[in-house]
C-alpha cells in the first residue's frame, strides 16, 4: 500500500514538548541543570514558623468523631501562649540532678522521692527520664537538650503492673556555667557538663603519647567557656620525655596548673584530692589516657561504677569504655567523666577572636600593623615575629592555626 503524505488522511505528528524535570536538557537553553537539593541546605534553611490549635475537650465529648476538627478551636498565636496548652500529664512531680545523657533519653537522680500510691513499687536510684514531645521539635541550635549536671523538674506518671517507673522532663533549670563544644557536624553545639566548677585535662606521658594539640583546643575551649583549667599528667610511672617535659614547662609559664599522677602507683593523687575537693569537675582527654583509672583511684568507692579498659597495642590509642558523660557523686566532690573524644573544637568563638583564648597571643596583638591581622601570614605580623624569636612556642601557634582553619566562617 502507498505511503500516505500530508493532507491524504495523516496528520503530522507534534513536536515533542520539553519536560521541566530534572532531566531536561537545560544546557540547550544556555543555563545550568537545576541543582539538586541536600540535607545540609535544608537543615541551614529558616525553619517554618508552626501555626498552634487548641482543642476544647468539653466541647468535643459530644460530637461525632469525623467533626471533631471543625469545632472548638482556638488559635493561639504565639509559642509563650501555647506553653501553657496540652494534655494534662498524671503523676506527682519531682526535682533532682541528670547523671548520664544516653540517646533520646536521660539518668536522673531525684532530690526526693515524690509521694507515690500505697503499695507502689519503689523508685529506681537513677529514673530515666524522657523529653516531652513539645521539647524536641524545635530548632534550639543545640545537640542535646540536657547535659551531665543539669538541674531538672520532671513528672513520674503512674505506672502499672510490671511496668518500670520512668520521668517526663518539664524544665531545664538555668545554668550557671557549661562546658561545650562543636558538634563534630558544625552545626549544632553540644554541651559537654553543666553546672562545673573547673575542667581537668588529662594526658597520658606515654601511651598513648602526649598530644599537646589537644591540650591547646581544650584550653581555648575552657577559656572560652569561662571556666578555670589544669593539666593532669597521668601514667608518669612510665617516664616523661625531654619533649613532653619541655611542653609542661611552657604551659606553665601560661599559668595553666600542671599535676603528675599515676592511677597504678598512687603518686601525685594526694595534691588531685585536695584540688577536686570543692565542687565539680569535668575530666577530658583521649580514650587511653586513664580518665576511669584516675577516677577510681581518687574515688575508689566507685569502682564498681567505673569501667576501665585498656591501650590497643596495635593503634596506640585507648578504647572507649567511657560512651556517656557521666556525674559521679561522693562526699569529696563530685566528678563528670566524658568519653574519650578525638574532634574538639570550640563553639564559644569564631575566627575573629579566636586569638582571646591564647594568652601569649592576647599579649602581643597590639603590636601588629592591622588590626583584622589573622596571624598567620601577614607582614609585619608581632605574633609571627614572636614566634621567629622563640618567644611563642611553635606547637602553641601551629594549635592556633589548626583551629583557625576548623572554625566555621
Amino acid at each position: 500500500m502507498p505511503r500516505r503524505g500530508p493532507g491524504k488522511g495523516r496528520r503530522e505528528q507534534a513536536p515533542k514538548r520539553r519536560s521541566n524535570r530534572d532531566g531536561d536538557d537545560a544546557r540547550s537553553r544556555g543555563g545550568a541543570p537545576r541543582r539538586i537539593g541536600t540535607g545540609r541546605s535544608r537543615a541551614e534553611a529558616p525553619q517554618r514558623e508552626r501555626g498552634w490549635t487548641r482543642l476544647h475537650d468539653d466541647d468535643l465529648d459530644e460530637t461525632v468523631s469525623y467533626e471533631r476538627l471543625k469545632v472548638g478551636r482556638d488559635r493561639v498565636e504565639s509559642r509563650a501562649e501555647a506553653d501553657g496548652y496540652g494534655a494534662k500529664i498524671e503523676g506527682p512531680a519531682a526535682s533532682g540532678t541528670v547523671v548520664e545523657v544516653q540517646k533520646g533519653s536521660f539518668l536522673t537522680a531525684l532530690d526526693a522521692p515524690p509521694e507515690l500510691p500505697p503499695n507502689s513499687a519503689p523508685l529506681p536510684d537513677f529514673l530515666r527520664t524522657w523529653p516531652r514531645g513539645t521539647m524536641k521539635h524545635y530548632e534550639t541550635g543545640l545537640a542535646n537538650l540536657v547535659a551531665a549536671g543539669d538541674r531538672v523538674e520532671v513528672i513520674v506518671p503512674p505506672v502499672h503492673g510490671n511496668e518500670e517507673y520512668e520521668g517526663l522532663l518539664t524544665k531545664v533549670a538555668p545554668r550557671r556555667s557549661t562546658f561545650r563544644r562543636l558538634h563534630p557536624s558544625g552545626r549544632s553545639i553540644q554541651t559537654l557538663a553543666a553546672n562545673v566548677d573547673r575542667v581537668a585535662i588529662v594526658a597520658s606521658a606515654l601511651e598513648p603519647p602526649f598530644r599537646p594539640g589537644f591540650v591547646d583546643r581544650v584550653l581555648a575551649c575552657a577559656a572560652s567557656c569561662q571556666l578555670p583549667a589544669a593539666l593532669v599528667l597521668n601514667k608518669i610511672d612510665l617516664g616523661v620525655d625531654a619533649e613532653t617535659e619541655a611542653l609542661l614547662e611552657v604551659y606553665r609559664g601560661l599559668g595553666v596548673p600542671i599535676f603528675r599522677a599515676s592511677a597504678l602507683t598512687g603518686e601525685g593523687l594526694e595534691p588531685l584530692r585536695a584540688a577536686w575537693t570543692e565542687g565539680r569537675t569535668v575530666l577530658c582527654g583521649h580514650s587511653g589516657v586513664g580518665k576511669s583509672s584516675l577516677l577510681v583511684a581518687l574515688r575508689p568507692g566507685l569502682a564498681e561504677q567505673v569501667r576501665v579498659g585498656e591501650v590497643s597495642g596495635v593503634t596506640s590509642k585507648g578504647t572507649h569504655t567511657t560512651t556517656h558523660a557521666r556525674l559521679y557523686r561522693s562526699a569529696e566532690g563530685e566528678i563528670i567523666d566524658t568519653p574519650g573524644v578525638r574532634e574538639f573544637t570550640p563553639a564559644d568563638t569564631d575566627k575573629q577572636n579566636l586569638w582571646a583564648w591564647f594568652p601569649e597571643i592576647a599579649s602581643r596583638r597590639d603590636g601588629c600593623a592591622f588590626a583584622d591581622c589573622t596571624h598567620t601570614v601577614e607582614q609585619g605580623c608581632a605574633i609571627l615575629a614572636a614566634v621567629a624569636a622563640g618567644e611563642i612556642h611553635p606547637r602553641r601557634h601551629e594549635s592556633y592555626v589548626r583551629i583557625l582553619k576548623s572554625l566555621p566562617e
